[in-house]
């Protein structure tokens, strides 16, 4: 995990714009405490932070071609880039390092843009052309690494978190009231938007360009999905049923065998599910000596504890597990530190877990681990998808009495916190048939805090998702349920809620890189292709074929089991105690109306009804928006009223220097 911060075209003296980096860079210096590297010219200003995954030794940032045409800013790893170093050095290209840095460096320089669709990785970058002023911002197709940026007054700036924008003095802090209430209701914003005014974040596989003259936004990816293509068509797979399990298994082989790559140990993260237990399987098959494991248990959580199924897996696999148990304390301390580090809203205290696991990680040593996640957008794990499925199967505006027994049969993770019934699902989109929006309209609206929302037009919201939707993606509103639902996914729950708050945040200083093969865009494609019926099969056995193509290599318990979503009790345990602690103060009137972004009398009707519950259990949908309305408030505390930059001795990590104005170039 690295960092990227910087700004373009500033006009400032240089004084001034190298002590702005060095703010920007304070601001982000968490995602990498092993080096900063500064590059500075008339036209760019450019600051790194990097946690040293491959190459630890000279594979040090801001990169700079040996002509100094080309500067490059990094963060994330190039999974592939052996292979890419080959074909560049047939090309004639000479390396100086062993690092995948490079390797992105000299495939943007002699390839362009058309580069990326060669790379296989997680990523987020700078890429700075001296000779033209043009700098290509770039984000990975699943957006596994995040990059923001901000025009205001002229001055463009970017940075891998909202923290590092607002380190500069000329960068506004704000809340974005459209922004935090679409955060509310999709669990993200709007791709391509923030919480904050003014603040833009890139969108997964797109492109930024900036120039003297303006900035351009361009998809260089489209997520492939379930087209329900017919079976003659070349983007349908043409094998039999044991030939796509022969081929789903050398595709994730490969996926796990790119990710081990690098310089540091490893080891895997064992929910007790089907898709973590898959990937610890293949990385034990392709590793030697002690694999280490690590999982997370909720001790107090009754049914949402899955400790046993850990415990199953990780013998089975003779790993060397370790668990991490999350209390309600743990919620209640660290809940504040985690919207910080999200900049974003969170409903479920599932970030707080993610967050103690990556810090144990950290400190045993290990700095790759590999994970499960990405597995059900693409092979029919969520709920979601199986009633899109069943909304399919009848016809327009119609219930039928076989598609309530299917629902009834098929759902099973959702029905653990939502009280809602398949005939009332069924029901609801009677009265809204074929909604634009797909299977998730029901999911959204059924989120409460859009409502306490000042600026209440979630209608608006709606239609900025359905714009991103048609404008990135052909024939979007020609798609069936099942395809626009899965598609929706992609660009919400795992990009900008998954691989966001449950992934690259939480991890975010604690020294780990994740890495998750599932969501390798050769094991996307191929799911893309499979048929429908081998992804779900009837209404109830989500990602049939994973479980046919491990099945020797599974235990039963673990092969079988249904989906279960990892919950960690949060707003229980976030209710007001009259103690004066955070909870306390942060809620006050006083702290509502001054955040000017909520309405006032909303948050203290939903505040009465949040401690009317017997017992201080707090039921969905009422326990998402206490838990909104606490982001909103700590998000206006930490990041806009009160935000600090961070007091670090960059200078003790600064190894790299680079003066574009002049003939001189330091190197520390």
């Amino acid at each position: 995990m690295c960092g990227v911060v910087g700004f373009v075209n500033s006009g400032m003296r240089k004084a001034e714009r190298i002590a702005d980096l060095r703010l920007g860079i304070r601001g982000i210096a968490h995602r990498g405490p092993d080096e900063a590297g500064i590059y500075d010219d008339d036209h760019l200003s450019l600051g790194t932070v990097r946690l040293s995954v491959i190459d630890p030794r000279l594979g040090k940032q801001p990169m700079v071609t040996a002509d100094e045409r080309f500067v490059l800013g990094f963060n994330g790893e190039i999974f592939n880039y052996l292979e890419l170093r080959q074909e560049l050095m047939a090309a004639g290209v000479t390396f100086a390092t062993e690092s995948d840095t490079e390797v992105l460096l000299h495939s943007l320089a002699v390839w362009g843009e058309k580069s990326l669709d060669r790379l296989n990785g997680q990523f987020a970058f700078a890429f700075y052309d001296r000779r033209r002023h043009e700098l290509l911002l770039g984000r990975d197709p699943f957006g596994e690494r995040p990059l923001f940026y901000t025009d205001q007054d002229g001055a463009f700036a970017f940075a891998s978190e909202v923290k590092g924008l607002f380190a500069l003095p000329s960068v506004r802090r704000e809340l974005s009231a459209a922004g935090v209430r679409a955060n509310g209701r999709f669990w993200t914003p709007v791709p391509g938007e923030s919480c904050f005014d003014g603040v833009r974040s890139l969108p997964p596989g797109h492109v930024l360009r900036v120039r003297p003259d303006g900035a351009e936004l361009a998809p260089y990816f489209e997520v492939p999905i379930d087209r329900n293509a017919d079976p003659a068509s070349d983007r349908t797979f043409g094998g039999t049923f044991d030939e796509a399990k022969i081929e789903l298994r050398d595709r994730v082989q490969e996926a796990v065998r790119f990710r081990l790559r690098g310089d540091y140990p490893l080891g895997a993260m064992l929910s007790g599910g089907l898709d973590s237990s898959i990937i610890a399987s293949v990385v034990r098959q392709n590793t030697t000596g002690d694999l280490p494991t690590f999982s997370i248990t909720v001790p107090a959580g009754g049914w949402a504890d899955e400790s046993e199924h850990q415990k199953v897996i990780a013998a089975h696999l003779g790993t060397d597990h370790t668990s991490v148990e999350v209390t309600g304390r743990d919620v209640r301390e660290r809940f504040p530190n985690l919207v910080r580090k999200c900049e974003a809203l969170l409903h479920f205290g599932a970030p707080v877990a993610v967050e103690m696991l990556a810090e144990r990680i950290g400190r045993s040593g290990v700095r790759i681990v590999l994970g499960g996640e990405g597995a059900d957008e693409s092979f029919f794990g969520y709920d979601i998808l199986k009633e899109a499925t069943v909304l399919d199967s009848g016809p327009a505006g119609g219930a039928t009495p076989a598609q309530e027994a299917a629902l009834s049969a098929g759902l099973a993770d959702v029905l653990l916190t939502d009280p809602t019934t398949p005939a009332d699902i069924l029901r609801f989109f009677q009265e809204r048939p074929a909604p634009a929006l797909s299977a998730h309209l029901r999911r959204f609206e059924a989120e409460l805090f859009p409502g306490l929302v000042a600026a209440d037009d979630a209608g608006d919201d709606d239609r900025r998702l359905l714009a991103f939707a048609r404008s990135r993606l052909r024939g979007f509103d020609d798609l069936d349920m099942v395809g626009r639902s899965q598609w929706l996914d992609f660009q919400t729950f795992l990009s900008g809620y998954g691989m966001t708050c449950l992934a690259d945040r939480p991890g975010a200083g604690c020294r780990i890189e994740s890495r998750y093969p599932f969501v390798d865009r050769a094991v996307v494609d191929f799911a893309a292709r499979l048929p429908r019926e081998w992804k779900l099969r009837g209404p109830a056995r989500e990602k049939h074929i994973l479980r046919e193509a491990y099945a020797d290599v599974l235990p039963p318990e673990i092969r079988e089991r249904p989906k279960f979503g990892m919950r960690i009790p949060a707003a229980d345990h976030l209710l007001p105690t009259g103690a004066g602690d955070w909870v306390d103060e942060i809620l006050t009137p006083g702290r509502v109306r001054a955040c000017g972004v909520l309405d006032e009398s909303r948050v203290v009707s939903l505040l009465d009804r949040v401690r009317s519950f017997p017992g201080g259990h707090v039921p969905y949908p009422y326990n998402h928006a206490y838990l909104q309305v606490l982001s909103v408030l700590l998000l206006q505390d930490s990041l806009v009223d009160n935000y600090r930059v961070p007091e670090v001795d960059i200078d003790r990590i600064l190894l790299r220097e680079f003066d574009g104005t002049g003939e001189t170039l330091v190197r520390r």
